[in-house]
């Protein structure tokens, strides 16, 4: 799995690079003399403005496009999930049954930064308005740790009526996995207010060559519906060693496995700001919106020689759920066309399902067919990507 996602990461990256130098090769100056053609409908808005200043704003709408026709960028992003699943001990050092000691709690299994990709495509439909799509991947974030008792004397356990199982009563080594994806999907109407301004060096509408600065923004507000989808997996694997009255050594083995799926949907409404010069620009957006979530988990714990301490059982639940989204980007721009983007980026999600808070360590059955919904989510990290508008 970490090697097909290196693989798609790489591609897309070297897919942006070819494009990138391409775009180098042919790129073109973007201080372009003051010279236009117009409609008949255009020269008469335009008729009552001197020669100069025509020659100026059509050069300016031409260079800068502040509401382009078609429009998109391709972004890899490296975004950290933090840990928000409720703390909670996980193995403990247990003293003629009573824990005295905890060695691992829900808490203490951290992510780090992680690859992803953002893509996003719009098409200019009429009086401003576009359609606009978007996608938004991380594939797999881990966090593990590794146990072991520090001495012979140390008898690590579960809390709970659950540590009383051939393998977790005693483990000699303890490995945590806690791992989760989400991928988004949007789809957006999208309606572009803008407009372009010149200016030149020390006060002037033109530099000593005769050229004019385009200085652009737009503000955009948007409408539409988001799919999201929140995948996570802990699992918790022991193993002890022991010699049997046959003495006959074994190694015996045991897991508890839980995995939660959340799958969003709604309407989500925002807005975006974008400010440009020749060269520099920033672009900042804002997005929320109240979702329905279909939550669902499901667990089992398997001790040794494959016994089913806990069957597998599951739940589901329907629940409220809100996405917030926020993006700040520095833009540069290499001709008319195409530009560089850099920025950073936060998402909050609350009211999912989140695989540590599903943990029931009940000995008795049934046991573990309880769904806590009402876990929350944040991502935060940088992006870097090429963008096209026409």
């Amino acid at each position: 799995m970490m090697t097909a996602k290196r693989i798609l990461v790489s591609g897309s990256l070297l897919w942006g690079l070819a494009i990138l130098t391409s775009t180098l090769v042919r790129g073109q100056d973007l201080r372009r003399p003051p010279e236009a053609s117009f409609t008949p409908a255009e020269s008469l808005w335009y008729g009552q403005y001197s020669s100069d200043e025509v020659g100026k704003k059509a050069q300016c709408l031409d260079c800068c496009s502040p509401c382009p026709q078609v429009y998109g960028y391709v972004e890899a992003m490296f975004l950290q999930r933090s840990n928000c699943s409720f703390d909670q001990p996980v193995i403990v050092q247990s003293v003629d049954g009573i824990p005295v000691a905890t060695f691992l709690s829900t808490s203490d299994l951290d992510f780090d930064y992680e690859p992803g990709v953002r893509a996003l495509f719009g098409v200019r439909l009429n009086d401003g308005w576009a359609l606009e799509g978007s996608y938004l991947g991380l594939w797999d974030s881990d966090a593990s740790l590794f146990i072991a008792p520090p001495d012979e004397s140390t008898n690590l356990t579960f809390p709970g009526g659950l540590g009383g199982t051939n393998v977790f009563s005693d483990p000699d080594r303890i490995w945590a996995t806690y791992s989760s994806s989400l991928h988004s999907g949007e789809l957006n109407l999208v309606c572009c207010s803008g407009h372009c301004d010149t200016w030149g060096g020390k006060g002037e509408l033109k530099d000593d060559l005769g050229r004019y600065h385009p200085r652009c923004q737009t503000f955009e507000w948007l409408v539409g519906f988001r799919y999201l989808n929140l995948n996570e997996r802990l699992r918790i694997y022991g193993e002890r060693d022991q010699i049997g009255q046959d003495g006959i050594f074994r190694e015996e083995t045991g897991v508890y496995n839980i995995r939660t799926n959340n799958n969003l949907y709604g309407a989500q409404v925002g807005a975006r700001m974008r400010h440009w010069g020749e060269r520099w620009g920033w672009e900042a957006t804002g997005k929320a919106g109240i979702f329905g979530n279909d939550a669902q988990q499901e667990q089992y714990v398997i001790d040794y020689e494959q016994f089913a301490v806990r069957p597998l059982t599951s739940a589901s639940t329907d629940r409220a759920a809100f996405v917030g989204e926020l993006n700040l980007t520095g833009i540069y721009r290499l001709n008319e066309n195409w530009n560089l983007r850099a920025g950073y980026n936060a998402m909050w999600i609350s009211g999912v399902a989140l695989a540590p808070n599903q943990l029931d360590f009940s000995g008795e059955l049934p046991a573990g067919n309880q769904l806590s919904s009402n876990g929350s989510v944040f991502l935060h990290g940088v992006s870097c990507g090429v963008e096209a508008r026409w």
